[in-house]
């Protein structure tokens, strides 16, 4: 059951449509595990629509509409695939996640990066520069080194569940951790612990493991 979630300052700012794409995205998925954080954010919704409604009304040049018209038309246009689409089909990992998070891998498979021998990572583009987004996974039973956080790291389980000094962390929960804090997240024995992470700074291996620090990178999304 989800028992850690957003701060109802968070929610308002993703609601309103404040927050980088990474963020949203890490709320999003949290979302599709949390009915009562879904509700919140509709109620939220709601709230903003009435003093949208209540709000003075802004004049705007009579050629902003056809401006902004044109510009639609023209990104519209970008990107588009043509040929025939071949999709592999998906690895175990990539069919355990939530349908939301599987659309960032269409090719069906992930590019792990080995950390620890207990602990890989993938990184996600979404087209993000200021933050790394990645899926992270700790085997049955394992423990990721011991690390500080150099930045804001928010993380929302997927699958499976770990613990640390302050907790246990099933699916959907969603945490925030601050510069200075030092954990080390050990997964359950029954199964591998997944998770979606959002990092704005590198993290810093800490005790023996800190001869690996220069090999850790810092990808933004």
């Amino acid at each position: 059951m989800v028992s850690k979630h957003p701060s109802p300052e968070l929610l308002v700012e993703y609601v309103s449509g404040a927050l980088s794409i990474v963020r949203a995205i890490s709320i999003t998925t949290h979302l599709h595990f949390c009915q009562n954080c879904r509700q919140a954010t509709v109620l939220l919704t709601e709230i903003g629509g009435h003093l949208l409604r209540e709000s003075d009304v802004l004049t705007v040049s009579d050629g902003l509409l056809e401006k902004v018209l044109t510009n639609l038309d023209e990104s519209a246009g970008e990107g588009q695939v043509t040929g025939r689409e071949v999709v592999s089909p998906p690895d175990q990992v990539i069919a355990s996640l939530p349908l939301f998070v599987q659309r960032f891998f269409p090719d069906g498979c992930i590019k792990w990066r080995f950390v620890s021998p207990s602990l890989k990572t993938a990184s996600i583009s979404v087209g993000e520069e200021a933050y790394e987004l990645a899926v992270d996974l700790i085997n049955a039973g394992g423990k990721a080194p011991e690390h500080d956080h150099r930045g804001r790291e928010i993380t929302v389980v997927l699958k499976g569940s770990f613990s640390d000094a302050e907790g246990v962390y099933h699916s959907g929960d969603f945490m925030t951790r601050e510069v200075g804090s030092v954990h080390r997240p050990f997964a359950s024995l029954n199964e591998p612990c997944i998770c979606l992470s959002v990092l704005s700074a590198p993290i810093k291996l800490t005790g023996l493991n800190r001869i690996f620090n220069p090999f850790l990178s810092f990808s933004p999304s």
